[in-house]
């Protein structure tokens, strides 16, 4: 299974991954939670080796910057993207008013990713 197209995690958030040349891949993340704004492609860049790979998103786009950048790492097995993430954020609140502290900067979780038939 390729890796370019598009992968839908458990949330309904997408990744889109363009052609991977040389183990690199750019594409966008369009996100379902959080404070992103909904259908709105953020920019990613990623690289890949074997069934690994990582790849960053970073929430600021020509309209808005939302002050974060999220990290995944994870594992293509069984058509499955198996990816665990960071999310590093400057403020707390959403009008961008009350900066993090070190301690309550960063969020981690766990997302799977199916590929959309297509």
């Amino acid at each position: 299974m390729g890796l370019s197209g598009e992968w839908e995690n458990q949330n309904g958030s997408v990744l889109r991954i363009g052609p991977v040349e040389n183990g690199a891949f750019q594409g966008t993340f369009l996100s379902t939670k959080g404070r992103a704004v909904r259908n709105r492609g953020y920019p990613v860049r990623g690289t890949v080796n074997g069934e690994l790979l990582a790849f960053a998103v970073d929430f600021a786009d020509d309209v808005d910057n939302l002050h974060s950048i999220s990290n995944f790492t994870g594992r293509l097995h069984d058509g499955v993207l198996h990816t665990v993430w960071v999310l590093a954020r400057e403020f707390e609140d959403a009008e961008r008013t009350k900066p993090t502290q070190p301690w309550n900067t960063f969020i981690v979780n766990a997302d799977r990713f199916v590929k959309r038939a297509g």
